[in-house]
């Protein structure tokens, strides 16, 4: 690509626009995904500390990895993973696509 003389190929003035299009709507279903998984979550008084020790572990804290709110724990990250990285491609895309 030749931005310096303004000139841009055609493969490109044609695919950017469908690209930012593609990662637009990647971005709205992962963000609809996130917000159902973080309604999802339980909340409650599990997180409560030991009285004597102020200790925090336990049993199941230690192993709640394995249990249906350590993988939605895990799936909520993955999807902020994914937020993140397609916010920026598209806002990459955005910059390029922009400059025509």
């Amino acid at each position: 690509m030749n931005f310096i003389l303004g000139t841009v190929p055609r493969w490109a003035e044609v695919s950017f626009p469908v690209f930012e299009r593609i990662c637009l709507v990647i971005l709205a279903l992962l963000s609809l995904v996130l917000i159902v998984l973080v309604f999802m979550q339980i909340t409650g008084g599990s997180e409560t500390n030991n009285v004597i020790t102020g200790n925090k572990d336990s049993y199941y804290s230690q192993n709640k990895s394995g249990s249906r709110e350590g993988r939605i724990t895990r799936l909520v990250y993955i999807c902020l993973g994914l937020v993140a990285f397609f916010a920026i491609v598209y806002f990459m895309l955005l910059k390029i696509y922009g400059s025509f």
